[in-house]
């Protein structure tokens, strides 16, 4: 699609961050040309009037991301920009009776598993002095959650049945994170969601593009 020359959303954005659900999303939809890209890294301490400015005029917390659209002001959850998005373009939406699952699969990635994944990277890659019994009550939840995640899966090929939507590109995003950590370890126990679901999603070109995208 040309460039029509209207006003560019903006998506502030980092590598390995929960902006890549956005850059993913907006790529499988193919619409790049209505975004400008802004790589920008939080609390990046060489820049501090960047992340003062970015804080008080675009997110209030100074975290990624955040999506700017023009005469509307900002939105800040990575799962809510990616509904937008869909909505907006009228693309990778669910099906109507899949409707409800779009929702909770969305809602259960940017709560339940982001919460999960934020732990496992304080644990492996910020070395926090987490306990024995936290890290094995937190490894439990995310074995359950796969557990979970495998049987709602049975007989479909993504989140809302045959049809990939911006659920996969959500949840996916954890699990992408999961496999980053010690070789992929969070994921060994769990060869149905690995070697089934996630490998369907790894395939995806623009699934590479986002996250070879630097």
């Amino acid at each position: 699609m040309a460039d029509t020359g209207a006003p560019k959303m903006k998506l502030y954005w980092f590598p390995q961050y929960r902006s890549v659900r956005n850059i993913w999303l907006i790529k499988e939809m193919g619409v790049e040309q209505d975004f400008e890209f802004i790589r920008y890294k939080p609390n990046d301490e060489n820049e501090p009037d960047a992340v003062a400015a970015y804080s008080r005029d675009v997110h209030p917390h100074g975290t990624i991301p955040a999506l700017v659209i023009p005469g509307e002001g900002s939105i800040l959850e990575s799962g809510a920009i990616n509904m937008y998005l869909a909505d907006r373009y009228g693309k990778l939406v669910p099906d109507p009776k899949d409707r409800k699952d779009y929702y909770d699969f969305i809602m259960y990635g940017n709560a339940t598993l982001d919460e999960l994944i934020e732990f496992f990277y304080e644990l492996w890659f910020a070395k926090a002095p987490f306990s024995e019994e936290k890290v094995k009550k937190m490894r439990d939840k995310f074995d359950a959650c796969m557990d979970y995640l495998a049987k709602r899966l049975e007989n479909r090929a993504f989140l809302c049945g045959d049809k990939f939507t911006a659920a996969d590109t959500v949840l996916g995003y954890d699990l992408f994170s999961a496999m980053l950590f010690n070789d992929g370890e969070l994921l060994k126990n769990h060869p149905k969601i690995r070697e089934g679901y996630y490998a369907r999603l790894e395939k995806r070109p623009a699934f590479q593009a986002a996250i070879t995208m630097a």
